[in-house]
This record gives structure tokens, C-alpha cells and sequence, in this order.
């Protein structure tokens, strides 16, 4: 089965535009390499400086009666802002990537359809891997009829895997019982901690989107539950969140490589972390990573994993504590 990347690629090729402009970045990062390995059917394939080159190599091939296309990262399309509020009224094609389940910088990306449809362009969500060459085609079909730029909006992932994001499940495994054994030695040998909020106990923040969120659910109330359990046990513990989480929790420090300032701790808990890890310190002796999406990055990085929520988490703990 195809990614939808690779289906990406093929679309574009369907509709052989004069110009293909893109730059690099994440999630389209496959796109960008199909493109530059010459995969496509295109007059010019053109990698470009900026944003605004990008949108503006559209533009420009459509005032010379040519049709092109742009592959953009969600950061881009607001970067480029002014210039397509000012210029949309021209046939072309921007094909978004966007990352819309909370992992990465730009959780405001998720509202990105509807402000593109205050800028008055056309906008299209490609809802499945399947439905990605027919929906470029028709985004370029009525970007033509009504000469105007449309958007074809890329979830990171539709663009990363071969099915419906929505079908996809991810179930915790069970947590082991020498994981629990390993826990409760650190539990004794520590006299302090540090808990990592990431932006995964903050909600689902993927609106309407197709994707898969890697959040633990609303559970912030949980974190404070966990920090009370630690504490009860004799540990100091310090409460701080990762930089991308921190412009949803006012009052809980940022911490990390990203921001200057690391959480310095022997024992450390990344808590809804994915891929944002940054926060702890290489030299902590234990990390503890509690996420019920089994990819999450920061399992691979932990000396624990618990592929559960903060909430059950926190019930587990408190159980095995009442032994």
C-alpha cells in the first residue's frame, strides 16, 4: 500500500503543473524528497528560499498563463499570510502539511482550514490516504474554474501512513510487572524528582481533522495527583512542562534544552511527552515516561514506559502503595 506522501507525488504528477515550488520541513518531508529525486511529471521543480517564493512562483505562473503548485508546511502558509490574503485571486495550488494531533510546534495549525477560508481561498481536507489524488484534482479542477488559489491540508497522519487515521487505535499494553519493580527501587533510592508535563495531558486539539491524537485526554488534574503520591512517599518534586506545552499552562515553568534551562533531577517523569523530550536532563538516572501511545518517542528514551494515561497511572501507583 501507498503512504499518502507517495500519493501525494502521484497526484502532482496527475495534473503536470508548470512549476512545482516547495521548501523543506516536517511533515512533508517525503513529498519534498519524491520531488527532489525527480518523481514527478512537472515542467520545473523548483526549490525555493521562502515562503513567499514559494507562493509567489504560483502566483507568477499563473499571471504568465501557466498553473503551478506549492508544498508548504503549516508554518509557512502563516508566514506567507499577507501575500496570500493580497493575491489568492489567481488559479494555483498550495499543498499544506500539517501537524494537527498536538505533538509538534504549531498546535494553532489546526485552526489553519478555517482562517486559509478567511483569506478567502479555497480549502480541502482529504479525510483518508484513498481520497488524496482525487481530492488534489479536484482542488486544481475549481481553483481554475473559480481563479482563485485553493489548499489541499495534509495531516501529518495522512501523510505518513497507508490507511484512515481514524481507524488506527493505538492500545497500551499491560504494564509489566518488573517495569513496576524497577519504579519502586527508584521510588526508594531518589530524594528528588522532577514530573515533565508535555502537551499530552492537555486534550485532543485536533478539531475536526483526520488524526490521531497522542493525548492522554484532559487529565491535568491527574499530574497534581501524581505530584501529591510523590511527595507522600518523602521525594521533593518539582513540577515543570516542556516548551510547546508551556503556552497552555501559565504558571508551570518551561524547562528544557530548547529553553536554556533543563530540569535537573535523578529521577525524572515525562508525562503526555511524545516526541518533545527535551526537558530531560541526560544526566537524570531514571526517566519514566507515561503515555498510552505505544510511538511515543519518549518511550524509546525512558528507562520505563507505561503505555497507559496519567489517570490510570496514577490509580496503579496508588494501589500498589497501599501494599
Amino acid at each position: 500500500m501507498k503512504t499518502g506522501s507517495e500519493e501525494v507525488l502521484r497526484a502532482i504528477s496527475r495534473l503536470e503543473p508548470d512549476i512545482v515550488a516547495y521548501l523543506p520541513g516536517f511533515p512533508m518531508n517525503e513529498v519534498v524528497r519524491g520531488l527532489e529525486e525527480g518523481r514527478v511529471d512537472a515542467g520545473t521543480v523548483l526549490p525555493v528560499a521562502s515562503e513567499f517564493d514559494a507562493v509567489g512562483a504560483v502566483i507568477g505562473v499563473s499571471q504568465a498563463g501557466g498553473y503551478g503548485v506549492a508544498v508548504l508546511k503549516d508554518k509557512g502558509a502563516y508566514v506567507a499570510a499577507q501575500l496570500l490574503a493580497e493575491e489568492g485571486d489567481h488559479p494555483g495550488l498550495l499543498l499544506i502539511g500539517l501537524d494537527a494531533d498536538g505533538r509538534g510546534s504549531y498546535t494553532c495549525s489546526v485552526e489553519l482550514p478555517e482562517v486559509l477560508e478567511e483569506w478567502k481561498l479555497g480549502v480541502h481536507v482529504p479525510s483518508s490516504v484513498d481520497e488524496i489524488v482525487g481530492t488534489v484534482e479536484e482542488a486544481a479542477e475549481t481553483s481554475v474554474e473559480e481563479h482563485r488559489i485553493h489548499c489541499v491540508v495534509l495531516t501529518e497522519d495522512i501523510l505518513l501512513t497507508t490507511g484512515r487515521p481514524e481507524s488506527f487505535d493505538p492500545e497500551g499494553r499491560e504494564p509489566r510487572e518488573e517495569d513496576w519493580e524497577e519504579l519502586e527501587r527508584a521510588l526508594e533510592a531518589y530524594d528528588d524528582a522532577v514530573i515533565v508535563i508535555g502537551k499530552g495531558v492537555l486534550g485532543d486539539v485536533s478539531g475536526d481533522l483526520p488524526a490521531v491524537t497522542s493525548s492522554t485526554g484532559d487529565q491535568l488534574d491527574r499530574v497534581w495527583e501524581l505530584k501529591g503520591l510523590l511527595e507522600g512517599l518523602g521525594l521533593n518534586v518539582r513540577v515543570v512542562c516542556t516548551k510547546h506545552a508551556s503556552k497552555f499552562l501559565p504558571g508551570v515553568p518551561p524547562s528544557g534544552i530548547n529553553v536554556g534551562r533543563e530540569a535537573e533531577a535523578d529521577l525524572v517523569f515525562l508525562v503526555g511527552a511524545s516526541y518533545d523530550v527535551f526537558a530531560a536532563t541526560p544526566d537524570a538516572d531514571f526517566v519514566v515516561s507515561v503515555n498510552p501511545d505505544p510511538d511515543a518517542y519518549a518511550h524509546s528514551v525512558a528507562d520505563v514506559g507505561f503505555e497507559v494515561t496519567v489517570g490510570e497511572f496514577v490509580e496503579a501507583l496508588r494501589e500498589r502503595l497501599r501494599r
